[in-house]
């Protein structure tokens, strides 16, 4: 299941709304399955590749059609792994993501991480049998003035205003090839 379902779909709404989808749909064919990159915790069963923690910072995508989430901890400056991928069950007896997910979850994160080490949370994937594509939030300067439509009619804070710029949906064409093969870095966690 996804890790913030309302957060999505307000965003889903907006691209709705602009057109996107529908543009990609025409393209690509229907959207089958939505996917989220977010960050969290290293689990304290899970070891790290090094002592300095710096730079490192762990991801986590959840999707919308699997329960079993799926994290790895990355050196962001240095684009390498610094763990293997383990998963978290979020419902009992779940079903772990295929390994084509596991590599969609590592060349999605890759591509999105900047050479200098920045990056844009959460990450919005929308994807079907032959292509996908994600929308990641735009980064602003501390000192950017708030933007005027923070707030949509419901209350809710725009998906428009907050994440959609000119220049923030890509395309996920040609996919980084990750050194380290699949099999080497796939940890399942117990569940629980």
């Amino acid at each position: 299941m996804l890790a913030k379902p309302e957060e999505f779909r307000a965003v889903e709404e907006a691209l709705k709304a602009m057109g996107v989808l529908e543009k990609f749909e025409k393209e690509n064919g229907p959207v089958l399955g939505r996917a989220m990159i977010t960050l969290t915790e290293i689990p304290e069963s899970i070891p790290v590749q090094r002592e300095d923690r710096e730079n490192l910072t762990a991801f986590e995508i959840s999707f919308d059609f699997c329960n079993v989430a799926l994290g790895i901890a990355v050196d962001v400056k240095k684009k390498t792994l610094e763990t293997s991928v383990w998963g978290r069950s979020q419902t009992p007896g779940a079903e772990r993501p295929t390994q084509e997910w596991v590599k969609f979850f590592l060349s999605t994160l890759f591509e999105h991480i900047g050479d200098d080490g920045s990056f844009g949370i959460p990450m919005y994937s929308f994807v079907n049998n032959t292509s996908d594509f994600t929308v990641v939030p735009a980064e602003s300067p501390p000192d950017a003035p708030a933007d005027a439509e923070t707030e949509s009619k419901d209350g809710r804070a725009s998906a428009l205003s907050s994440f959609i710029k000119e220049g923030l949906l890509h395309q996920v064409g040609q996919r980084l090839a990750v050194q380290k093969t699949v099999d080497q870095v796939v940890q399942i966690l117990p569940e629980g």
